[in-house]
């Protein structure tokens, strides 16, 4: 059960209002507003935490725990026109850009090519999207969020940045994908999830004590996909969580390696618009933190909505396989889309 309608979850993605909506892995939904439909800049205090790509964090302050009346808040203006999807030949063309940089033999080891993908939709209901991913992926972080600069998002995510519980802190490097198998990981999978792990660690290093690490392991990303994951356990005083936040993401799991590098050539040689993309959110505490990658997600307009997916290319990577890898990580938001027309021709 939960105290909230769709409608009216749905009618707030039209106001010039912030919120997110969010279910916490085998846990209820929450909601999350600050009274007066804003937010703040950093991720001091309680509240939910949104940081786009390569860009300082936000918070919407937890003052509301049940969604206002919509109509308090203005409508949003008309939508500026949307840059289009990637198309297969645009993905081929920076493709080869990418992986001939790697193979030059400069410092680039790795780097994350992202792509997008439109669905047209009629009467798509957002909140409706979320109920059903908590439904079918309890699991995973799932999240609805909306402001008025980042648009409405609906998130999935297996891939945890920051937790933190009882002064203990948790992250994990979550690199290397596959479809489900039982032949053993090969060496481009392995060396990229190296690379995240001890980038995470180095940005650790300064800040962390009693660090411990778990793993390489395989864990289950759905029905569909498997990732080689490392967990990374440490002490750490709360007042560097700003300091961390500011060196750590985004991680060479979704930029590249080594980090600044890597994102320096996408900035240079961009994809797509990563907006929200491959940034992070969760909501935060004077003592907690439950931050996530914005991962498995996609953003919802009036008639369309927008999936994101994106694979680490290496110097010997495979296009037919990065791109059947993106395919994989857009299922998880395909299946909600596809409930939703289920359920509006019933």
């Amino acid at each position: 059960m939960h105290d909230f309608s769709p409608e009216q979850i749905d009618a707030l993605c039209q106001r010039r209002c912030a919120f997110a909506l969010y279910a916490l892995p085998g846990q209820k939904p929450h909601f999350c507003m600050q009274a007066d439909g804003g937010m703040r800049n950093g991720c001091e205090g309680k509240g939910f935490v949104i940081a786009a790509y390569n860009a300082a964090p936000a918070i919407i302050g937890a003052e509301l725990s049940t969604p206002p009346a919509p109509q308090q808040f203005e409508p949003l203006p008309a939508p500026l026109p949307l840059h289009p999807a990637t198309t297969r030949e645009q993905y081929h063309h920076l493709f080869t850009q990418y992986t001939a940089a790697l193979q030059h033999g400069g410092s680039l080891n790795k780097v994350v090519l992202a792509r997008t993908e439109d669905t047209a939709t009629r009467q798509f209901s957002p909140a409706e999207g979320f109920l059903h991913l908590c439904n079918t992926a309890p699991r995973a972080f799932n999240v609805l969020f909306h402001t008025p600069q980042h648009g409405t998002w609906l998130c999935s995510t297996p891939e945890l940045l920051l937790r933190c519980e009882n002064h203990t802190w948790h992250t994990m490097a979550l690199a290397g994908t596959r479809t489900n198998a039982t032949t053993a990981w090969d060496a481009k999978n392995l060396q990229e999830h190296a690379l995240v792990a001890e980038h995470i660690l180095d940005c650790l290093r300064p800040v962390a004590d009693n660090i411990s690490t778990e793993g390489p392991l395989t864990l289950a990303a759905g029905k569909e996909l498997e990732h080689l994951c490392t967990h990374i356990h440490f002490d750490m005083d709360a007042a560097n969580l700003p300091h961390l936040l500011s060196t750590l993401p985004p991680t060479p799991a979704v930029s590249g390696s080594p980090a600044t590098a890597a994102r320096t050539f996408i900035a240079t040689h961009p994809d797509i618009e990563r907006s929200c993309y491959a940034g992070y959110m969760g909501p935060i505490g004077e003592q907690s933190a439950h931050l996530y990658v914005t991962l498995r997600c996609m953003q919802v307009f009036a008639d369309r909505c927008r999936l994101y997916a994106g694979g680490g290319l290496m110097p010997d990577s495979d296009e037919a396989a990065e791109w059947a890898e993106t395919v994989a990580k857009m299922q998880a938001m395909r299946h909600v889309l596809a409930h939703a027309d289920t359920q509006r021709t019933r």
